[in-house]
């Protein structure tokens, strides 16, 4: 036997058993790369639902409030409170704060789902076309290297969508610890403080109409008591609207900045970069 033949024999041979380990390595994980990428995913989406579920606290809260008057008439004096004016603002920002949330939710979870597939899927895929490349080593003729090259170029794809999300969720983790978080924790922290007077408007309320003059006689002083708290708590209110405006403004614009980054600029260049390296390697 030739020295080529011998080559192309152990060539074919390593292919073959490689193609074997891999068919039956299905879900088998890279330690820390496919570990960092699961714990991201994890912990992404459920910090991401922790706000989401914020917001719709937020706006429930703003919509009963939203909707709410206080009309007191104690002594013939009529007083109207009306606060739908002072939470619009607030109650815009938490929709569009909450679409975006949702966008970005969406986004992981077809990530994550595009990663478990690869997982399973891209050994059994690269194991087939590897089984097929070890026999067609064997045929030198124009048409089996053109087949050659194509299969090379399907391993090569599959191998870089296999650990482009991995990757990409590691540079991600960085820039999620490192820049991210922290201004998410101190816009929250900011946000709760400027809600919490929000609770006193929802939980106003009158007492139950018993005739005309047993509610005044009964209720006069506690009716009085309720305005003032009520009054005080719009007045907190409007004085903390800008602050919780800009807390969530500032929450939109991070999420935002995270769904740009985790789902169009990382990946696509991650991908990029990968072919750019195999091209100078391999296709030269």
């Amino acid at each position: 036997m030739s020295q080529s033949k011998k080559q192309t024999a152990i060539k074919s041979i390593i292919g073959i058993l490689l193609s074997v380990v891999l068919f039956f390595s299905t879900g088998i994980q890279v330690p820390v790369l496919d570990s960092t990428a699961d714990t991201y995913f994890r912990d992404s989406i459920s910090k991401a639902g922790i706000s989401y579920g914020t917001c719709r606290v937020i706006n429930a809260t703003v919509s009963i409030i939203k909707e709410s008057s206080l009309e007191l008439e104690p002594a013939g004096i009529g007083l109207s409170l009306a606060v739908g004016q002072a939470v619009d603002p607030i109650n815009d920002m938490v929709e569009r704060l909450s679409n975006v949330l949702v966008m970005s939710i969406t986004s992981l979870g077809v990530q994550e789902l595009t990663y478990e597939i690869s997982l399973t899927l891209a050994p059994q895929i690269l194991a087939i076309f590897l089984f097929i490349l070890s026999f067609l080593i064997w045929f030198k003729n124009d048409k089996a290297l053109k087949f050659q090259r194509i299969i090379m170029s399907i391993l090569i794809i599959v191998s870089i969508a296999r650990f482009c999300l991995p990757v990409s969720s590691m540079v991600n983790e960085f820039l999620q610890e490192h820049f991210f978080e922290q201004k998410i924790l101190e816009a929250n922290k900011e946000l709760a403080n400027g809600i919490a007077d929000l609770d006193k408007l929802k939980d106003v309320t009158l007492p139950k109409y018993d005739g005309f003059l047993e509610t005044i006689e009964n209720s006069a002083s506690y009716l009085k008591q309720k305005s003032i708290d009520f009054k005080k708590a719009v007045a907190i209110t409007l004085k903390n609207r800008d602050i919780i405006v800009e807390n969530l403004l500032k929450l939109t614009f991070l999420y935002v900045g995270i769904f740009a980054i985790q789902v169009l600029v990382l990946p696509l260049l991650i991908f990029w970069f990968f072919v750019k390296i195999v091209n100078s390697l391999f296709l030269k």
